[in-house]
Order: C-alpha cells, then structure tokens, then sequence
C-alpha cells in the first residue's frame, strides 16, 4: 500500500520555494534530472493537488494534497520507482527547510524519519510489492503517471531471482511511461464487431502517422474506408518484426506509420472482421444569424489556429449513430456565403448538455477535432452549398438539424466533392504565394487539441 506523511503546523504553505528545496536536495543526491510538477482538480476538502515525478524516472511520482484549514497530505504509491522515493523524501526534508515549525508524521502520527537510510527502506519494501506481484502469477493493470502498465507475471519469472524480476519489471514500467510520450493516442471506440457480441472496446489506427495503442479488445486495421477488426493478440502477432511497431505490455503497443504498400499487404495478410463504409459523415451546421457562436468568434479561431490544431463542441442530432474518428464538414448557412467552412473527425462520445438556443431542449454535444478551417466570406474558393445541392440533391444542405449523418452513397460523392476542392485551392495558394496571405482565410492542420467553443 501507499506510504501516507502528513505535514502540520503550517499557516501558509510556500509551494514554489518547498520545490525549490526538492530540485535542490533531490539533485544533490541524484545529479541533474528534470523534475516536474504537474497539478490536479483539488477535491472538496482541498485548497490545492500536484503530483512531483522525474522524466524518464518515475512509475508512479509523489502525490501532495494541501487540505483546507492547512494540513498536506503526501502519498508515496505502493509501486513508486527508486526516483520517486528519492523524490518524496527529498520533498519532505524541503518542507522541513522552508517551514521550520512543520511536524512530519506516519501513519501511527509519530515523527517520520527522514533520512537515506528510511528512503532505502522505504524503496526495498517497493521491490517487495513488485515481487509479490510477479509471484502472484496474474495479470494486471498499474496506474502510472502518464500511462497504465499492463503486468504480464509470466514475461518476467523466468528471470534469474526473484530481485532481477522486479527490477526488470520496474524498469518496463518506467519506459512505458515516458516512451514517445507525446505521440497520438488512438481513442478508444466502443462498437459490435459481430452481431452475437456486445459493443467491445476497439481502437482503429490509419497508418496517417505514429501512434500508441492502448488496451482494447480488437484493433481495426483502415484501408480507405474498410476496417478489418482483430484481437489484440492476433494484431500483434501480425506486426511482429516490423521496424515500426514494438509491443510494450501485455495489452499496449507503438506502431510507427509504415510504407503504404507495406500496410496494404499486410491489410490483405490479416485475418478480422471486414466493415466496409466503417467511418460515417455527419454534416454539422451553423446558423450565423441566430447562433450564439458568432462570426467574431470563427475569426479570432481562425487567426490564432495553433500548430496542434483545435477542439469545438457542437450539437449533434444523430448522435446515436455516430462513433469516435467519424468525418464531420460543418455548413454556414444564414447571411453571408454559405457552405463548408470546416472539416475534421469527432473525437468523442456525445454527451447531453444545456440548449443553446435557451428553449429547454434536449440537445447532444460532440467533441469535433478540426482539421481544416475556411472563412467562408474571405476565401475567393468556397465549396458552397449551392455547388453541394446540385452534386448531391437527395440531402437538404440549407435546412434541418446539425449533425445529421450521410448515407455511404452521400458521403462518398462528398468525399469526392471535398478533395477536388481542395485539389484547386491548394493549386491557388501554390499560385499565388507569396503575393496572397492564404492564412488569413485557410487553415489545415493534422493534430488537434485546443481551445473549445459550443454551438449556437
């Protein structure tokens, strides 16, 4: 279990020069290492929530709560890594330096010891838990400061010993927590991959760029819009001696973007579950003269577009049809140039929330990940819905509800539609470059996270 100190006797706690103190005393005995801290969302009873860890150190880091009416509260977790136990007495002793009147307790509210030889302690009995773990013999999941570490007993009792065995281990767990740590996550789907299953936790990757694969069910492989689905096992017995792909635990993997005749091979290789039409369109709407999300508020999006990309929130009506990593294109309609103004995927589960309108409806957001951004009254191309209804008039491009989904007939011809105007815009900026400021009026980016808005 977790080691607990609680910290009393002080008025006002320094936060900033405690960590300070920590750098300076955890450095003195570990040499340089980056040192972070990382707050949280206190809970009721706290003024304040962090979590201290070490790049490329830490399993599990060093938790501090500061409680209302003073008292601080330390967690040293029950799988923290040596550096983390370094760490949280390095932070104690800081305590001790900043607030001189500060008591120190344990568990049995008697003063803590603090000196190399408790935190050696304090790091065997670590090992021990590690230990026990292995010689349990059953798999499971750690919590760890960045991801979770999926412990497979049986990859590590082969080892010589059982100290070789935990060690081993703490040193996957390490890795796995700071390994390419700011490449994409692929979102979990919940969907049914046969008609005899519940829906299953499925992660579909794309080949579009390098990704982590977290735990799941099944992994779906894309080509075009066909999705072949297989276990997670079988996937990585498929990927097994690529270049690109290397299996971290027992449930999570990196796949870095290969050749695209490599993927298409190994698409055709694979055995799964074939969907074809997997990603639907959903067509999302904005009426400017009556939404709540103005014109203002798309510019000053447009103008500070980040490198990462961004996130909006907008109301969906079929949202029972739709999944994670579904198409949107969004449609200005109202006063102005009407037609697509943005383009990207949904990149979460709708959830109801207040109307926008302020008529008491029950409405359902979803988070859209934004990939392209056009001002519709500035761009001298626009693909507008006038240009939409006569290439597609089966679908009403002026009226109805945001977020209706597109037949797979529908979508396709829009598909189409989209590429062909993108192909003559960016034959135009090509063109005119550098005479024509293309920024001001077109965005396109990969990754997006960011800033969130709600539709009006």
């Amino acid at each position: 279990m977790a080691r607990m100190f609680t910290i009393r006797g002080i008025r006002q706690f320094h936060e900033r020069k405690v960590v300070e103190w920590t750098r300076m005393i955890f450095n003195g005995h570990a040499g340089e290492s980056d040192v972070i801290i990382r707050h949280g969302c206190p809970m009721a009873d706290e003024m304040a929530s962090f979590t201290l860890m070490v790049e490329n150190a830490s399993t599990q880091g060093v938790d501090v709560r500061q409680r209302i009416g003073g008292t601080i509260v330390v967690d040293l977790p029950w799988l923290a890594s040596e550096t983390d136990v370094r760490l949280c007495f390095a932070f104690l002793n800081a305590v001790m330096k900043v607030h001189r009147m500060a008591r120190i307790l344990d568990e049995a509210e008697k003063s803590a010891r603090l000196s190399d030889c408790d935190a050696e302690e304090q790091w065997a009995l670590r090992r021990k838990n590690m230990t026990a773990i292995i010689k349990k013999g059953e798999s499971v999941a750690l919590a760890g400061v960045n991801r979770k570490f999926y412990l497979l007993p049986s990859c590590y009792s082969r080892d010589v010993g059982e100290t070789d065995a935990a060690f081993a281990a703490f040193e996957d767990f390490v890795f796995l927590q700071w390994a390419d740590a700011g490449r994409k996550n692929v979102m979990e789907e919940k969907r049914h991959v046969s008609d005899d299953e519940e829906p299953c936790s499925i992660r579909v990757v794309d080949n579009s760029e390098d990704v982590f694969i977290g735990a799941c069910q099944y992994v779906g492989m894309m080509r075009d819009n066909t999705c072949k689905m297989m276990s997670f096992e079988t996937f990585c017995r498929l990927m097994d001696g690529e270049s690109g792909f290397r299996r971290m635990d027992a449930a999570q993997a990196l796949l870095d973007k290969l050749d695209e005749k490599r993927w298409c091979e190994l698409f055709d290789k694979a055995e799964g579950v074939v969907r074809d039409n997997f990603r639907k369109t959903f067509i999302m709407r904005w009426n400017t003269c009556i939404s709540d999300h103005k014109m203002a508020d798309f510019e000053d999006c447009l103008e500070n577009f980040p490198d990462e990309g961004i996130y909006y929130d907008w109301s969906i009506w079929d949202f029972k049809k739709s999944h994670v990593g579904d198409r949107f294109y969004m449609i200005r309609t109202g006063d102005g140039v009407n037609g697509v103004v943005m383009k990207g995927t949904l990149a979460g589960t709708p959830c109801e929330g207040e109307d926008w309108s302020g008529r008491g409806r029950t409405v359902y957001y979803v988070r859209m990940e934004l990939s392209h951004l056009i001002h519709p009254d500035k761009a001298s191309l626009v693909l507008t819905t006038d240009a939409l209804s006569a290439a597609i008039p089966d679908f009403d491009w002026q009226e109805g509800h945001s977020g209706e989904m597109l037949s797979d007939e529908q979508a396709n011809r829009m598909e189409q539609l989209w590429e062909g105007y993108l192909k003559r815009l960016h034959e135009q900026r090509d063109k005119e470059m550098p005479l024509v400021d293309f920024s001001k009026y077109f965005k396109e980016k990969g990754k997006c996270r960011g800033w969130t808005f709600w539709h009006g």
